[in-house]
């Protein structure tokens, strides 16, 4: 897979820049990767059947789009200002991932893409986590990811890998924001340590920033914080993603909102998707 840039011309950055969503107007400006410039970059109907995409040098901030796309399995995203690797998690069929001279500060971020079982090249070059001691910085990215089978275009030996289990540094996944939970209808943030003493009773609210991403995929206008009332889910972790139950009760938020003709749009969408499992 070759990297390009993904505005080739001026013509082409024209119609691109249409669909990078500007996300705040201060001075580090953030750039979001829409639903709409991955369907006109892949030629694609749907996120769920791209399977490759190439938005290089195109400035983006926040990729977030990808929780959406299970099924893609190359990602070209060089040269941008990504600084986290935790959308491309829900990604299961990736296999190849472009990310050099982007803004990822720590190395921990790799810790996102271990359960990614196809995943076998990663270019994460010239980003910030790349410390001074190169040897120490690929060792403990094998020793994280030792299915790799090129890293920084470079193809990784059997005793590569055995080396870096020798010698590479244990990560722990980064903790990026806490978790709000409700108590007696009323909500307070709690640390991770603090939701794992008591599993059996986390109850996993969903916030107004997620609520609102999925107003806006529904065509709906956001949510006013004063109108905002977080839904109480509990969940057994045994069971059931944090995530999966944060989106679930956003939608049954939802559904109350939505008329009958778009009702029957989501009824739609539920049947197909379940036809696909």
């Amino acid at each position: 897979f070759k990297e390009t840039t993904c505005c080739g011309s001026a013509d082409t950055e024209r119609k691109v820049s249409q669909f990078l969503e500007p996300l705040s107007t201060v001075k580090d400006e953030m750039v979001k990767l829409t639903a709409k410039l991955v369907l006109a970059r892949a030629r694609s109907s749907d996120l769920e059947s791209v399977k490759k995409l190439n938005c290089w040098g195109s400035e983006l901030t926040d990729v977030s789009v990808f929780r959406q796309m299970p099924n893609i399995e190359v990602i070209s995203l060089s040269v941008n200002n990504i600084t986290t690797l935790q959308d491309f998690r829900f990604c299961q069929n990736l296999q190849e991932l472009y990310v050099r001279k982007n803004c990822i500060a720590e190395l921990s971020e790799i810790c996102y893409l271990k359960d990614l079982p196809k995943l076998r090249v990663l270019w994460l070059a010239d980003n910030p986590c790349e410390t001074a001691d190169h040897d120490k910085y690929r060792m403990t990215v094998l020793k994280t990811l030792p299915n790799l089978q090129k890293l920084d275009n470079t193809i990784v030996t059997a005793e590569d890998v055995n080396r870096a289990i020798e010698v590479g540094e244990d990560l722990k996944l980064p903790v990026t924001e806490k978790v709000v939970l409700l108590e007696n209808g009323g909500g307070r943030s709690t640390s991770p340590t603090d939701q794992d003493s008591d599993p059996q009773q986390s109850a996993i609210a969903v916030t107004l920033e997620e609520t609102n991403k999925i107003r806006e995929q529904l065509g709906l206008k956001p949510l006013p914080a004063e109108k905002y009332t977080p839904i109480q889910t509990r969940v057994s972790p045994s069971l059931s993603k944090g995530r999966n139950a944060n989106i679930l009760s956003a939608v049954l938020a939802l559904v109350k909102e939505l008329d009958h003709e778009s009702l029957e749009t989501v009824q739609h969408a539920v049947k197909n998707r379940l036809d696909s499992f």
